[in-house]
């Protein structure tokens, strides 16, 4: 059977309707995935606010649970479609799934390869065919953007990279666990598409990527001036956190550290996009 292959680019901010009148259901946000597997098991569609007031939950949308129509995902009439019954016919643990695009790549050596950006995988498995970063807007245009394999993708790591949660389910020593999309070494030699860097060659690359690891380093010496009551958060982050700067991408998230399940994440994401702003986290 030939591969059904989509991203989660062409999914996001499309509409959602369901029911036997086509009831409008809201638009894509957010796309939910596996938390030990590299598959993608669904979408998170944000409902509108009842009377325009009152938040209403993200609706849980399985992968098999919708098809596409002229533009629109029509989502099943069928329990095992949605929220609930959605999660028991998947037999997952809603609490560890993870959010991929946003969260940072790291390799198994602790460099750092941008943020996931898009995640194209197949859609009627929800299997992951590969990965592309992004660095933001001026990073990308001196930098390109690398598409990784699923083959060199290793899956979601706590440990590294930046926090996925709010800080109210912190560890041991009181930090906010970290996370990161862990990939192999290996990706380290796929050759960046696009910028200035490409187009110049290799060397260019290099001066580039020198230049942004030393306005990183100096941003982590700056703040952990600023912050020495905090040296655990440092300690934790010393290996990957360099790359983990200013301006980071922080709408990557595990579902459980995330209060009111889930429901601290819409806050800030809701922000950063109906207020306008870039989408990116001032943390």
């Amino acid at each position: 059977m030939a591969q059904h292959t989509m991203t989660t680019k062409q999914l996001a901010g499309m509409r959602a309707v369901g029911g036997k009148k086509g009831k409008s259901l809201g638009k894509v946000r957010r796309f939910v995935f596996h938390p030990t597997e590299r598959r993608l098991i669904g979408l998170l569609v944000k409902r509108p606010d009842a009377a325009l007031m009152f938040h209403r939950k993200d609706l849980f949308v399985a992968l098999g649970g919708f098809d596409l129509d002229d533009g629109h995902i029509i989502v099943h009439d069928d329990a095992a479609a949605t929220d609930k019954g959605a999660l028991k016919a998947l037999g997952v643990d809603w609490d560890r799934c993870v959010l991929w695009v946003g969260m940072p790549l790291m390799t198994e050596g602790g460099d750092f390869l941008g943020y996931a950006d898009t995640v194209a995988f197949d859609g009627d498995t929800g299997a992951v065919l590969s990965v592309s970063t992004e660095n933001g807007v001026a990073n990308d245009a001196i930098l390109g953007k690398r598409e990784i394999p699923a083959k060199l993708i290793r899956g979601f790591r706590l440990g590294q990279g930046m926090a996925v949660g709010t800080g109210d389910d912190p560890g041991d020593d009181g930090a906010a666990a970290l996370g990161a999309i862990l990939v192999d070494d290996g990706a380290l030699a796929i050759q960046a598409e696009g910028g200035v860097a490409s187009a110049a060659g290799k060397a260019t690359a290099v001066v580039a990527d020198k230049a942004k690891k030393g306005a990183a380093k100096a941003k982590s010496a700056a703040r952990q001036q600023a912050q020495k009551a905090k040296p655990t958060t440092d300690k934790i982050a010393r290996k990957t956190g360099e790359a983990v700067e200013e301006g980071a991408y922080a709408l990557g998230r595990q579902l459980g550290r995330a209060s009111g399940m889930f429901a601290a994440f819409k806050d800030e994401y809701r922000k950063a996009v109906d207020d306008g702003d870039d989408g990116r986290s001032d943390r």
